[in-house]
């Protein structure tokens, strides 16, 4: 018989609770503490999931959330786990078998339901310096996008680009498993800014072609069917940037302020105002030097504005107002069969406008139910907008009409434009484009 009473205890009880720790070795694997336990060094009984696919997915193992994925392997204990990804496109899953003490490499080819393209995103400000923009595809910030190529999730996305005290951007993409994607833009001040993929297009109204030259147009709508006094022309957009907004009354005071948009004497002597009984409807006061926004009216439409001015806005964020031709293109989601942004019958009693009376009195981008499929803001209703006559053979162009500006009001096509060079309205205004070099056009 042992005679333990002449021995120190401590070293006993730290030995009991090492062993206490032993015994439960094998099953630590199988604990919540463990599996979300950190990363690195497996244990003896451990191993380590590295997973290549994009960055940034929600990680579940067995059911499990393990946070998103990333350069560091999971811990996971040995056996068979279902591994299941959350991204933009939708969930993906696989299942692996972990091999004791090893790391287990789990490449995107393994996950049903995943494909992957690769983003890279390059914008800077219009003095060539870095605008590093959050990047989103639709809700899902990608990391590192902006900076390097990244792999994504492949499938139709909404690229997003959000930088402060800049424009954002906005594209579609058909995102191709395999295939590379780069963006080079300059961000600068003012609305955020959509991408319209080009394509061939039919100006003017959509169904059946009722153009008849000799129609009377004082016939009441009840009495004829489609647009008989609106000629239809096919063209070829190519593809351009956009605003997603029209340019609201303290943008277009800015352009004053920073003494680009100063008074044109001549130009202005020759300028037609609103009578003195709708001026009060204009966003700005166009009797200020500054051309100030009315107060509350700050980021309404910037209205009482003549297409000279547009134009002079637009050259100083860098930009130039859209052609008739990308401006319907666009407003009508880039299908010739809406008649709106949002579809629309064949039939000139259609309102495309579904955001009630008084347009002209909203801030920008009020009314989402009237937006285009693209995510443009206001094409069809608030208040009409100024842009430039595109050449297209056969079609005439605006008399007299030294910057070949023109409006669209209460439907996206029009016929018989008149020139808005040199005439301010209360129930217009404007947005600006750029062109996109290289980019192909899409069916």
């Amino acid at each position: 018989m042992h005679d333990f009473s002449s021995r120190p205890r401590t070293p006993i009880l730290l030995a009991l609770l090492t062993l206490g720790g032993c015994v439960q070795g094998p099953n630590t694997g199988s604990t919540s503490e463990q599996k979300s336990g950190p990363t690195g060094q497996a244990g003896p009984a451990e191993t380590r999931l590295a997973l290549d696919v994009p960055p940034g997915l929600a990680v579940t193992v067995d059911g499990e959330p393990r946070g998103k994925t990333s350069q560091e392997p999971l811990v996971v204990a040995p056996g068979k786990h279902t591994l299941e990804l959350d991204g933009p496109c939708g969930k993906a899953s696989a299942t692996v078998e972990a091999a004791v003490g090893a790391l287990t490499t789990v490449s995107a080819p393994q996950f049903a339901g995943l494909q992957v393209a690769q983003l890279t995103v390059t914008a800077k400000t219009p003095e060539g310096k870095p605008a590093n923009p959050a990047v989103f595809l639709g809700d899902w910030e990608v990391p590192g996008a902006a900076a390097q190529p990244t792999a994504i999730p492949a499938c139709q996305l909404r690229l997003r680009l959000v930088a402060d005290g800049l424009e954002g951007f906005m594209e579609d993409i058909e995102f191709e498993a395999g295939k590379s994607y780069q963006r080079e833009l300059v961000l600068a001040s003012g609305p955020d800014m959509v991408r319209i993929a080009g394509g061939h297009f039919r100006l003017g109204p959509p169904g059946p072609d009722h153009y008849d030259p000799t129609f009377n147009y004082q016939e009441a709508y009840e009495d004829f069917e489609g647009w008989p006094y609106i000629k239809t022309y096919e063209v070829d957009v190519a593809t351009f940037d956009i605003d997603r907004a029209e340019v609201t009354a303290e943008e277009f005071h800015a352009c004053y302020k920073a003494g680009f948009c100063a008074d044109e004497p001549v130009l202005s002597a020759g300028t037609k105002s609103p009578p003195p009984e709708l001026r009060k409807e204009c966003s700005i006061n166009n009797y200020t030097p500054m051309r100030d926004p009315r107060p509350g009216r700050e980021k309404h439409p910037a209205t009482c504005v003549a297409g000279w001015e547009a134009k002079k806005y637009c050259e100083w964020v860098g930009k130039r107002l859209p052609t008739d031709a990308e401006w319907e293109f666009a407003a009508r989601s880039r299908k010739s069969e809406y008649a709106c942004s949002w579809g629309g019958g064949y039939s000139p009693k259609v309102k495309c406008d579904r955001s009630g009376p008084n347009p002209w009195m909203r801030e920008v981008c009020s009314s989402p139910k009237d937006d285009t499929e693209q995510g443009l803001c206001d094409m069809t209703d608030s208040v009409g907008e100024m842009m430039t006559h595109a050449l297209v053979p056969g079609r005439p162009a605006p008399s007299d009409c030294r910057f070949n500006t023109v409006g669209r009001g209460e439907w996206p096509f029009s016929g018989g434009d008149s020139c808005t060079d040199k005439h301010q309205s209360p129930y217009r205004g404007f947005r600006c484009a750029r062109d996109v070099s290289a980019a192909p056009a899409q069916g």
